[in-house]
């Protein structure tokens, strides 16, 4: 079977917009296309408003992406962009900017997580770049054993969609 489909583009200004309905998710350079399918797929199924891809990060129109995210990939609103270009308008929409990271940070069951927000998930081996890590208003952290480095990209992600959507 084959199909022709036209993509349904968005700008990074209209998904920045969407963040009034959900959580927006900004992702820096997470390079594996099943992580990205894993956000997606939860992006869908927490109410997320819409996903930035920053650089580095894997193709929307990988075919592992496409099947881990079951379809997510085409009813999420998703648009390719320079994250640091972008923190100005996400403030101007009264976002808070929250970063994820494995190490420190304040704990995800402490954490605020209401009102309009947007979750910032690094890549899988260096996590979110230090200058966007400086210009956000919290990172947490999810807790777990010592004896494993960090999540994977995808499941942390969903963590964090799951506590927010309890938390609304």
């Amino acid at each position: 079977m084959a199909a022709l489909v036209r993509w349904k583009e968005h700008s990074p200004d209209d998904v920045i917009a969407r963040a009034q309905a959900g959580p927006l998710l900004a992702i820096a350079g997470v390079q594996d296309p099943g992580n990205l399918g894993t956000i997606l797929r939860s992006a869908e199924a927490f109410g997320a408003a819409g996903v930035l891809l920053g650089e580095g990060t894997v193709s929307p129109f990988n075919s592992k992406l496409v099947r881990a995210s079951a379809g997510s990939v085409f009813r999420v609103p998703i648009a390719r962009t320079k994250l640091d270009a972008m923190l100005g308008a996400m403030r101007a929409q009264g976002l808070r900017l929250i970063a994820t990271s494995s190490h420190k940070g304040i704990t995800l069951s402490k954490a605020k997580l209401t009102g309009q927000l947007a979750i910032f998930i690094g890549n899988e081996g260096g996590g979110l770049p230090r200058d966007l890590i400086s210009e956000m208003d919290e990172v947490v952290v999810i807790p777990h054993s010592s004896k494993v480095e960090s999540l994977n990209a995808g499941i942390a992600a969903s963590i964090v969609l799951y506590e927010i959507s309890k938390q609304r």
